[in-house]
């Protein structure tokens, strides 16, 4: 990535009317003016536009599933020759690597940011920005959330998380890592101590798949890719050459290029459609590269051992269309039964969150207000636990709103 090659992606912008890539843009970025300053070399002035509406473009651009969103919205799409303006975007994180916005003066004010992932990241960039005295508190021992956590070496440089984490202190914000909400601390006491507390706690917990088992057990992938519990030695040793994922989103995709880099032969199942699938259509087709078998339109029944071999059951799905949605319903084919042999099946469907740091509390959420809101009128969740679409860039987007509902905006 050069300055060079930025500007001249920049510049096949051709401003159109509309700008479908800003509607499709969760945070609706400024992406039109943002390229017209890339494309003349004005990165100061791209990144300020930028800063408006999004504060981790290091992240977003290196990670958003923008094959769904801006790129795939782009009217140059349809010449196939979309603008790729997450590289763009990734550039104005390296560019200026501890960029911080305007910053007010400060208001007395105490902020707690509760989880470092990229919703907390975002709120307490937004919130020290605002004037406020900022604390962040998570329970791992590096900031990043998932994006440390789970997504693989090969996928993101780790090293962008420290640039943030300078960013964070240049803001005086406070990081108090090993800190665990609900077990070293109470969230009820710490509401009396701040003005106000966003909850961006995030994923972390597999979802249980209603699969029946006799004489196995199942891996989640939430668990195997966490740095935390297991380095790729650990899991070449722990699983056999065959591994059977379940799911076709991100960390389905992050977990079998893991493992088809330990040398494992792997086949991913999915319900749908690799045209339905949440994760970004070239990180598939990157690993489909490597030598991913993906297998549509089919579903988990029972995974059982016979003997030494062990075995999924499945059976065959079709779609059907929704009258009231876009997406398509999923029906079983009566007697479709597949049958697989393997070695490990892997469940990447989906992570829910714990509930560990509301202990001893009486807070709940709120939706009739907004999706952030809480019974306590200081105390706002967002991020993955609160967003349907379980993407960085809407993790990101809450962080934000809820800094302007906190400021008054």
């Amino acid at each position: 990535m050069n300055k060079a090659d930025v500007m001249k992606e920049a510049a096949r912008c051709i401003n159109c009317k509309h700008k479908p890539c800003m509607v499709a843009c969760p945070a609706h970025n400024d992406i039109p003016l943002m390229l017209k300053y890339a494309s003349m070399g004005e990165f100061d002035e791209a990144r300020r536009v930028w800063h408006q509406t999004s504060n981790l473009p290091e992240l977003c651009g290196n990670l958003c599933q923008n094959d769904h969103l801006c790129v795939g919205h782009c009217t140059l799409q349809k010449l196939n020759k979309p603008i790729q303006i997450g590289f763009v975007e990734a550039y104005l994180g390296a560019d200026q690597p501890h960029y911080v916005g305007e910053i007010q003066p400060s208001n007395g004010k105490r902020h707690l940011v509760i989880g470092l992932g990229p919703s907390g990241l975002a709120n307490a960039i937004a919130m020290a920005e605002r004037g406020y005295q900022v604390v962040a508190m998570d329970r791992q021992n590096e900031i990043g959330g998932t994006v440390y956590n789970l997504i693989p070496d090969f996928r993101f440089d780790k090293d962008i998380l420290t640039s943030i984490k300078t960013r964070l202190e240049r803001l005086h914000v406070d990081i108090q890592l090993h800190t665990e909400v609900g077990v070293s601390c109470n969230l009820t006491d710490l509401a009396k101590q701040y003005d106000s507390i966003y909850i961006a706690h995030g994923l972390d917990s597999p979802q249980i798949v209603p699969v029946e088992t006799e004489n196995v057990h199942p891996y989640y992938a939430i668990d195997l890719l966490d740095r935390h519990k297991y380095q790729a030695e650990d899991l070449d040793a722990l699983l056999g050459h065959h591994c059977v994922i379940i799911g076709l989103g991100n960390v389905a995709i992050d977990m079998a290029r893991t493992l088809l880099r330990l040398n494992k032969q792997v086949t991913i199942l999915y319900r749908r459609t690799i045209q339905e699938a949440p994760a970004g259509y070239h990180e598939i087709m990157d690993a489909i590269e490597e030598g991913l078998v993906i297998q549509e339109l089919l579903g988990p029944v029972k995974f059982y051992r016979q003997g030494e071999e062990k075995y999924l059951d499945c059976e065959q799905n079709c779609l059907i269309k929704d009258p009231h949605s876009a997406r398509s319903m999923i029906e079983k084919v009566p007697d479709s039964s597949v049958r697989f042999q393997l070695d490990e099946l892997i469940f990447a469907t989906g992570q829910a969150s714990s509930d560990v740091l509301f202990r001893d509390t009486d807070i709940r959420l709120l939706p009739e207000i907004s999706p952030y809101h809480t019974n306590h009128p200081n105390i706002f969740v967002g991020g993955d636990r609160v967003n349907k679409q379980k993407r960085i860039v809407d993790a990101m987007v809450s962080g934000l709103e809820v800094a302007k509902w906190i400021h008054g905006e």
